[in-house]
Parts: C-alpha cells; structure tokens; sequence
C-alpha cells in the first residue's frame, strides 16, 4: 500500500512548541515504528492540542514537523500526509462506509474513479471489513467503527498515523484485537504510528518506544526495558513502572551506585540517579515484580541478612497470573510485590512476617529535589 520514500523518517518533530509556555518536543518515528506517548500529570489538554497541531488544525507555536524528508508545517490540513485517528474524527453516521472511505479521496480530486473504488475495497478488507462498505455508519459496531474510522485514515497512503486515544469507545476484547491489528499493518505494510494515549497498558502494548509526556513535556523517551529499568525521573518510575517510593538518606553516592538508611533503620542498595549526593534525602522507586519476598520460619525481629526490609503482610489476592502483596513496614508505610501464583492463598494470611529485598540494579534513588522539565 506504501510507496517507498528515502531514507527519511516517515515523521520527525523539532523543538515543536505545541503548548506554550512549555519546551518544544523533539522525536521521530521510523519506518514501520511505533512511538507511543503516555500522558501523565493533572493536565488533559496536551495529547488533544498536539493532535491538533500536527493535523494542521491549530497552528504550532514553533518548531518543525517534518514527513517523510519534507517540511509540512505550514501547509494546510489534509496535505500534510499524516492522518489521524481517534474519537475527535467520527466516521459520518447518514453516509454508507465505503463512502466513508471516500470522502477524503474525492475530497483531494488527485485520484481516478476507478482508483477510488480499488483503494476503497483494498483498505476494507485490509482491516477486516469485507463485505460491510454498503452498512450505514450508524448500524456499525463500535469495533466495526473504529475500523472503518482506520480504512478512512489508511485510504489516503499516509506517512505515518497519529491516534489519540483511538480505543475509548471499545471494550477489553475489541480494544485488543485492535492492537493486534495495528501489529498485523505494521509488519504487513510498513505502518508507522505515533499512539496517544494515557492508558499505560495501551502504550505498553503498541510502543517499540515509548514516551512519558507529563503535562506537555516529555521526560523520557525509550524503550519500555530502559524505562522500566532505568527511570531518569521519578513520575517516570512512578507513572511507568507503578513504583513503589522508599524515603532515605543517602550515606554514600559512589559512580551509579548509592547505599541508603531508611527511616527503619534498615540500610539499602539502589542505582543513583544524576545529582545525587551523599547526605541528602533520596525517594527510593522500586516496580512491585522487582521486589523478592521471603516468608521465613521462624518469626524474627531483625532482617536476617543487610538490604532486607522486615514487613508484616496485610494482604494478597490472586489477579490470574500474579499476586498483589500489601506488605506493612516497621514505620506503618506500605509496600506492595507482584509474584508468581506459586502460593495458595490459604498460605498468605494477613500478619505474616515477610523479608523483603530487592537487587541493586532494580531500583533507582533520585534526589527528593529533583525537578522537571
């Protein structure tokens, strides 16, 4: 369905001011790539305005948006080869979905009639809607919708789609045959994606890459192992990897490694984060998988090794492939582990003593100063 272009990226942003007072965001999506940005933060408009702005519908504030090699900044709206998805363009409820599909062609008037009718039946069938282009828009489904609003998009040969909360409307079923179906265009065609999106599951599913846009300002863009793995701010630990957050004072901060006290007294090991310093206060941010826990025998009052924390289980439930663990410290704070289902519930009743330790590198300390942006 694509024709090849270069060796440039089907899309590239710089320094794109889309929501001042704020930096410009910088990325690129390669071929056949999808970027997902995960919205974090009390803010709702950022993912909506840079939809707007990379559709030509409002106007950037600086900056360059660039497909496939060329500058398109300026240029108008629906000339930009870039399309668009989610439920800010509804398909029209009193047209048929072929013509649907259509409109944008016949709208362009670049393209024969009976290229319009090859490329309307090619796209349907490419995402699974054969024989439906005569059904009304408003007799869909709304998989069967949000299907035809991807025929509307891929019909016009784009550079690269832009969804913005494409799957709202949709239940968990639908939502993941959806995704599958994106994966399926990616590989098929060459499909290049930039996903918005503040559904972490939907970033995590969908993303080769993936970037933490907190109120407008990305704060780190990588792979979903990096971000889980080495977090450079703390929302990112938080938001990404539902971290767990340790308070300490930082006794030493030697190359990448830090050794902390906690207010327990208990001394623990985790990756520095840049700038931070022997003596300041630290937010240790740990994922619940990366934690171990260890029921011992015998009920004790002391961590039986350095880097244990002693806990008391609060709770735990089955959620299919894991178990969500509460575990209570000695100061009343919480911490919660995700483990294999290898224990029965009857073994984990509440007020069981727990040790609980993590390895070095699964962890990171960020100076509780830390700022953003």
């Amino acid at each position: 369905m694509h024709t090849a272009h270069g060796s440039h990226p089907p899309l590239e942003l710089h320094n794109l001011a889309f929501l001042p007072p704020l930096p410009g965001l910088s990325l690129h999506v390669a071929k056949g790539e999808c970027v997902a940005l995960l919205g974090i933060g009390t803010g709702h408009e950022d993912l909506i305005r840079l939809t707007d702005v990379l559709a030509g519908h409002m106007p950037s504030y600086g900056g360059q948006i660039r497909v496939g090699g060329e500058d398109v900044t300026h240029r108008p709206t629906g000339q930009r080869r870039l399309a668009t998805l989610g439920a800010h363009a509804p398909l029209f409820p009193h047209l048929t979905l072929a013509e649907n599909i259509l409109f944008p062609l016949r709208a362009a008037g670049q393209v024969s009639t009976a290229e319009c009718e090859r490329r309307t039946l090619e796209t349907l069938s490419l995402v699974g809607l054969d024989g439906r282009s005569a059904l009304k828009a408003a007799r869909l489904t709304p998989e069967q919708a949000v299907r035809g609003q991807l025929a509307r998009a891929l019909v016009m040969r784009p550079e690269c789609l832009v969804l913005n909360a494409p799957f709202s409307t949709l239940d968990h079923a639908a939502t993941t045959r959806m995704l599958a179906l994106l994966e399926k265009l990616q590989r098929a065609i060459g499909l290049s994606l930039l996903l918005l999106t503040r559904d972490r599951t939907e970033a995590l599913m969908t993303g080769d890459r993936i970037g933490i846009l907190e109120n407008g300002v990305l704060l780190q863009l990588a792979t979903p192992p990096d971000l889980l793995s080495r977090p450079e701010h703390e929302q990112v630990a938080i938001a990404f990897g539902e971290a767990n957050v340790l308070t300490g004072k930082v006794l030493y901060a030697e190359d990448d490694m830090a050794e902390l006290r906690l207010p327990t007294g208990e001394t623990v090991e985790a990756m520095a984060a840049p700038g931070l310093a022997e003596q300041d206060l630290a937010n240790i941010c740990i994922s619940p998988d990366r934690l171990s826990v260890m029921f011992p025998r015998q009920v004790t009052t002391q961590p039986e090794e350095p880097d244990m924390l002693l806990c008391t289980l609060v709770s735990a439930r089955h959620v299919g492939t894991a178990i969500h663990m509460r575990f209570r410290m000695r100061d009343g704070g919480e911490l919660i582990a995700h483990r294999p289902p290898v224990h029965t519930l009857r073994d984990l009743e509440p007020g069981r003593v727990a040790l609980l330790a993590w390895q070095t590198a699964n962890a990171t300390a960020f100076p509780m100063d830390q700022k953003t942006g």
